[in-house]
């Protein structure tokens, strides 16, 4: 009896043999192999992850960008309507060969070089400002009704019929005034120093506010920037900065500061190109028209060719990544000003505002 009980006892309480330190070794061998490759899968697998998320981080800014730029760049050369009728607010001096500053109720959206249908009875003529001034204090925001004074070149008589030496009969007073609001062919700023391969200049009512606005894109990159070799060649990172500012059509105005709009653009500013062997901005479809007294070249066609590094680089691969974002922009006005220049009204297009190009301050890069 006494053997029988030390014989179960030393296999188990069932009669159950237990593992063996060789058995637990190899098990132990086996699960830390398979862990090993499950983790080793867990980690490529974060690492694909992180990267498509960095990925498509840029790849949205990006294209968030490029959708601004198609619609400001499709704008450029637009030339805001009127959002009402104006009229004289007090009678000008009699009819004159010289330049003379006329009282309006409301001189919003009529800037230089705009063309004024004046009176609507036998003076009716057409006039051409030459510059504007709005009354002290005020501004053209809503219910846009800003008085100033308008000076042109009046040849007939738009004072109130019946006062002391008015000729003027048979026109209403007050005398309504019109506009000719045809777009400017100079919405692409052209010629040195201004648009270029990798800096884009233009204005025209890019918001849709009855206002003028200056817009600028132009790469910049501090010293001691970021460098990517492609194929043998080495490409600086680029940031894309924007700035928007108000026609002022003054002398010596300056930009608004600038402010990033894409990262990461891969150029090189030696060849003028990004790793697609194209430069930033592109003229492809320019058109030369005789807009008096100048003759002016209108640029048809924008082309803009982004390449964005991954930044930082692919984790999956440890390798520079990048992908292209291009597009092609027709501005439609500036159509419409070859349009308008071809049919014979050429004279009806305004010149290039004064104060363009705006200079740069010293915190243009921010």
């Amino acid at each position: 009896m006494r053997c029988s009980t030390l014989r179960r006892s030393a296999l188990g309480p069932k009669g159950r043999a237990g593992f063996s330190l060789l058995e637990m070794l190899v098990s132990v061998m086996i699960l830390t192999v398979l862990m090993s490759a499950v983790f080793a899968f867990m980690a490529q697998v974060q690492k694909r992850f992180q990267g498509n998320a960095v990925s498509s981080e840029s790849n949205q800014s990006a294209r968030a960008a490029l959708e601004l730029m198609t619609q400001e760049i499709g704008q450029a050369g637009l030339n805001p309507n009127f959002t009402q009728n104006k009229v004289f607010a007090t009678p000008p001096t009699a009819a004159n060969a010289q330049p003379q500053a006329v009282a309006l109720n409301d001189i919003c959206q009529i800037f230089p070089g705009d063309w004024l249908a004046v009176d609507s009875g036998v003076n009716f003529e057409q006039v051409q400002v030459i510059s504007t001034a709005p009354l002290s204090g005020s501004n053209c925001a809503t219910p846009h009704t800003v008085g100033g004074t308008v000076t042109a070149i009046l040849e007939q008589d738009h004072c109130q019929s019946g006062s002391s030496g008015c000729r003027a009969v048979g026109s209403p007073w007050p005398p309504p005034v019109a506009g000719y609001k045809q777009p400017y062919p100079s919405g692409i700023l052209q010629g040195a120093g201004t648009s270029a391969d990798s800096t884009l200049e233009f204005f025209g009512e890019v918001n849709g506010d009855g206002v003028l606005n200056y817009v600028v894109y132009s790469l910049y990159a501090p010293a001691g920037a970021t460098t990517m070799i492609l194929n043998g060649t080495t490409y600086t990172l680029y940031t894309l900065y924007r700035s928007i500012t108000p026609v002022t059509f003054a002398a010596g105005a300056q930009n608004n500061p600038a402010s990033p709009l894409v990262q990461n653009v891969l150029y090189n500013a030696a060849s003028k190109q990004g790793p697609t062997g194209q430069p930033i901005f592109a003229y492809p479809v320019t058109v030369t028209v005789g807009v008096v007294p100048n003759i002016m070249t209108v640029v048809g066609t924008v082309a803009v060719n982004l390449s964005i590094a991954v930044n930082p680089k692919s984790m999956e691969a440890g390798q520079n990544t990048w992908y292209t974002m291009a597009t092609r922009i027709r501005p439609l006005n500036l159509a419409g000003a070859i349009a308008v220049n071809n049919s014979g009204g050429g004279r009806l297009l305004p010149q290039l505002p004064a104060g363009l190009p705006m200079t740069n301050p010293g915190n243009y890069y921010q």
